[in-house]
């Protein structure tokens, strides 16, 4: 399979993190507030303890399938009984094939191929995903169950920031995104990551995440 490249990316993304916009959608969606108040995405990362999610970074655990609700995923009870049981083997395999502290512009091209570890248990997901009924955001539900277990490695990709970032037709996401992500978006997302105050459990690619989602929103 030819991994395609939407080279134009990159501009783009410079112009949305280098905007002090980025700042404050970080702000608000990161901030904490009252019960049913805010983004509940701000819960992602925080559903389980740190130590809990590294003890466990090679298998799937109920945490990681109740963080899925933060972004608005509830899994058919069907597919969290075949992660959490037949299939957990499988999978723990996959993830410990998978770059566990490797950001996604630091890792081999060929660690994101249709033929790598990531791209294989993304198919299993997204398949798991559309089996279960939820047959609209299968491919959703898959990126961000595997960005939970890689949160440096591996984007989510949803409607809004597909609509967002408007790549190429049959231009790879992941790909797109790792040529784009240059030094200079990074310094500007380590500065948008600082400036709002955000802790270390908050990654530069989930930072990334979160500013595309919200101007998303405001495009919307």
């Amino acid at each position: 399979m030819q991994l395609t490249i939407d080279t134009s990316l990159s501009s783009r993304l410079l112009r949305i993190v280098e905007d002090g916009q980025a700042v404050d959608d970080l702000r608000a969606y990161f901030e904490d507030g009252p019960p049913n108040t805010g983004y509940v995405g701000r819960w992602f990362e925080r559903i389980g303890t740190p130590a809990d999610q590294d003890a466990h970074r090679n298998r799937l655990t109920a945490d990681d399938i109740v963080a899925l609700s933060a972004l608005g995923i509830r899994l058919p009870i069907a597919v969290s009984a075949r992660l959490l049981g037949e299939d957990a083997d499988e999978i723990g395999e996959l993830l410990a094939a998978i770059p566990a502290d490797a950001d996604l512009w630091d890792v081999p091209r060929s660690g994101l191929s249709p033929k790598s570890a990531a791209y294989r248990l993304f198919t299993k997901f997204r398949a798991m995903a559309w089996n279960g009924g939820d047959h609209g955001t299968s491919g959703v539900t898959a990126s961000k169950l595997l960005a939970r277990k890689r949160p440096r490695l591996i984007p989510i990709y949803d409607t809004q920031v597909s609509r967002l970032v408007d790549l190429g037709k049959g231009a790879s996401w992941w790909i797109s995104l790792q040529e784009a992500v240059t030094p200079e978006v990074r310094d500007h997302l380590a500065h948008a990551h600082q400036t709002a105050g955000l802790g270390p459990l908050i990654t530069p690619l989930r930072t990334l995440d979160v500013i595309l989602w919200m101007r998303a929103r405001h495009a919307g």
